[in-house]
């Protein structure tokens, strides 16, 4: 049976042609399915080269909505989608099916806690970290390895940024060495305590970082995909544009025997109850406890905060007001008051954006 050659014409043509790629990791990759949690600056980079690419399906996971501030690094919005408040998972379905009608793109608009996870993972093919704070991408990580999905690693933050490869859950069947796919825990073990991870909003981020690790992000799922393993870098990649360099630490026998995900097999953030926050009835307010315990120091966060509004030490406390009339209040343990919602799903995105997990 001859094989099809793609033609001159064809949406793909130039990628097909490609050594060790042709017609067969096309189609594959017509046949994918990948989630993408995350529709901010890494998720709108590696969404649209994913949709360029042809992966016939893409599921797009946000809880959050279009700000004027995204627009700076969020190369799939507009300023209407700003002005609007579209949530960005649905309006980065929205610019997916412009790019390429033939693609089913789902917008998902929710917070991904256990229950989310559980049920989103196991329909994919892989997952992609388009994230901003850790605690949901360990999640991610924990659910990748229990239901043998790969995971690409994504995180940008000021002018660093890290890409990798997770293949603990999916090791076997890609025939790699359980040794040389380590998941994020073997070399991260816990998530930072609150108030030590940057964000964007108290760190800011360059726009061409977040579109320089979203591409290598994409560059890994798209190999993935289309099982061309040539394609993978089987790195831990970093970048800082700080001081120009980029470092890429090979993941061979990275993978630890007590990791307490992939070696364990204890899914810690997969099986936790979510149940981080509290409305405090009859106050408009949400009470969000850190991810574990934490001793927050004031003066370093305070300073931290200083991009993001006017706070000021209160009887121990930092209080001061945030994007969208926000009122945040955080306490020496990792706490934090958010009034001015009784959201619990905005009660979390503000505690990520500006405390950090």
């Amino acid at each position: 049976m001859s094989v099809r050659r793609p033609s001159p014409s064809d949406r793909h043509h130039r990628q097909a042609i490609l050594p060790g790629f042709g017609a067969d990791a096309q189609e594959r990759l017509r046949a994918s399915h990948a989630l993408v949690v995350g529709c901010g600056a890494l998720g709108c980079a590696t969404i649209d080269l994913l949709a360029r690419a042809g992966v016939g399906r893409l599921t797009l996971v946000d809880r959050d909505v279009v700000e004027v501030t995204n627009l700076q690094r969020q190369s799939l919005y507009v300023d209407a989608d700003a002005r609007a408040g579209t949530p960005k998972a649905e309006a980065a379905a929205r610019r997916v099916r412009a790019i390429d009608p033939g693609i089913r793109a789902d917008a998902c608009v929710e917070h991904v806690g256990p229950e989310a996870a559980a049920e989103l993972v196991p329909d994919c093919d892989l997952v992609v970290d388009g994230l901003d704070n850790y605690r949901t991408r360990y999640l991610l990580n924990d659910a990748a390895v229990r239901f043998g999905r790969p995971f690409v690693h994504a995180g940008a933050v000021g002018l660093r940024g890290t890409s990798m490869p997770v293949l603990a859950g999916a090791a076997e069947r890609l025939g790699t060495a359980r040794t040389d796919a380590p998941c994020l825990r073997c070399l991260f073990p816990e998530v930072p305590p609150a108030g030590e991870g940057e964000t964007c909003d108290t760190a800011g981020v360059l726009g061409p970082l977040a579109a320089m690790v979203g591409a290598h992000a994409a560059a890994q799922a798209i190999a993935l995909l289309a099982g061309v393993p040539a394609l993978l870098d089987r790195s831990l990649w970093s970048v800082d544009m700080a001081v120009h360099r980029t470092v890429r630490v090979p993941l061979a026998g990275a993978s630890r025997d007590d990791c307490p995900c992939c070696a364990l097999r204890r899914f810690e953030f997969l099986d936790a109850e979510d149940e981080r926050c509290a409305v405090l009835c009859g106050r408009n307010a949400v009470q969000v406890r850190p991810a574990r315990a934490s001793t927050v120091d004031m003066g370093r966060m305070r300073a931290r905060l200083a991009n993001a509004g006017d706070f000021a030490m209160d009887d121990g406390r930092l209080v001061g007001t945030v994007g969208g009339g926000l009122e945040l209040t955080v306490f020496g343990d990792g706490r934090a008051i958010v009034r001015g919602t009784v959201d619990p799903v905005a009660a979390l995105a503000a505690y990520a954006r500006y405390v950090g997990e």
